[in-house]
This record gives C-alpha cells, structure tokens and sequence, in this order.
C-alpha cells in the first residue's frame, strides 16, 4: 500500500498535466461545435434571454422561437 501511494504522490505532475489537457479536449469539441449551424441555433433562446448576454440580439426573443426546430421532432 506504500509503494501505490508513494506512486500515486509522485506522479501527480502526470495527473495534473493530464487533466489539463482532457479540459482542453473537451472545452476545444465544444466549442468547435458552435462553428456549425445547428449548435449554434441551440444556444439562441439561452443567449437571447439572458440578461447578461442579450444585447447581441437587437430581436425580441420569441421572434428567434419561430425558427428553433422543436426537441423530439421530425422535421
């Protein structure tokens, strides 16, 4: 049980550094996803309703509603 934890205490650097890049992975796919049309439509009632981030949208926020595919169907 020594040698596991004295192993896991020395390699923390590896574990640290490989967290780092897992977050980067992650955080890169996701925002990669909003360079395509269908993500970023996704976001817009988020976007258009928030009150820290609606002056992107000079829009009321209902009129972006009407060009938002519903959830679940078939289009």
């Amino acid at each position: 049980m020594q040698k596991v934890v004295s192993f896991l205490a020395s390699s923390q650097s590896y574990f640290i550094n490989l967290s780092r890049i897992a977050i980067f992975i992650v955080m890169s796919w996701i925002g990669g996803l909003k360079a395509f049309q269908y993500e970023a439509d996704g976001i817009v009632p988020f976007v258009a309703n928030s009150p820290l981030m609606s002056f992107f949208y000079t829009k009321n926020a209902p009129e972006y509603k009407n060009y938002k595919n519903p959830e679940g169907k078939t289009v």
